[in-house]
């Protein structure tokens, strides 16, 4: 059985119980659920290249690249790395990145948490110097859309989410994170396992 229950899987190491080690993987979530934070620190670990899809999709504040083109540039990817980690929803490609990996890793966060961590970041990035914004999340700015998402992301999305994943459980290894020690454990068994 592949997809983790998490309290078991600690015990003897989340990654060992999810079946062996992981080199393609999608981080999937909220904005603000953390999926950026985990995905440069999980890179950092596994010494794997993180792709973050905000930085791919996003031309500037206000600009983004054609859909064809953010889906090409997944592909390519995909097809010249043996390993990478993506970092980003993107409900419109997110079939093509769940059928490339083999671990997905779900940032299950409450809406509470997400609109906070989020509202901070905003906060903090407008006090930083245009030359130390180095944040990929292309979230600097407080708008009533966004705001929006992130308030109906558990209602209108995660159903979607939860079905994919009950979808691909006995072939891909699932790792659904849903609170701040969870996520803190999961990066301590990561280096449990790397120092064997």
């Amino acid at each position: 059985m592949n997809i983790c229950n998490f309290e078991i899987a600690f015990i003897v190491g989340i990654v060992m119980a999810c079946g062996g080690f992981m080199k393609k993987i999608s981080i999937i979530g909220s904005g603000g659920s953390g999926k950026s934070t985990l995905a440069i620190e999980l890179g950092r670990k596994l010494d794997i290249k993180v792709f973050h899809l905000n930085k791919i999709w996003w031309k500037d504040d206000k600009e983004h690249i054609k859909e064809e083109e953010f889906i090409e540039i997944q592909k390519d990817i995909i097809k010249n790395n043996d390993s990478f980690i993506f970092d980003g929803n993107y409900r419109n490609t997110l079939d093509l990145r769940i059928s490339a990996s083999d671990t997905i890793i779900f940032l299950d966060m409450p809406t509470t948490f997400n609109m906070s961590r989020s509202l901070k970041k905003i906060i903090t990035t407008q006090n930083l110097k245009e030359e130390e914004k180095k944040d990929p999340d292309h979230t600097d700015k407080l708008n009533v859309k966004y705001i929006r998402r992130l308030a109906n992301y558990n209602r209108e999305e995660r159903p979607e989410i939860i079905k994919k994943l009950k979808k691909i459980k006995l072939e891909k290894r699932v790792v659904i994170l849903d609170n701040e020690k969870k996520i803190e454990l999961f990066l301590e068994s990561i280096d449990k396992y790397s120092n064997h």
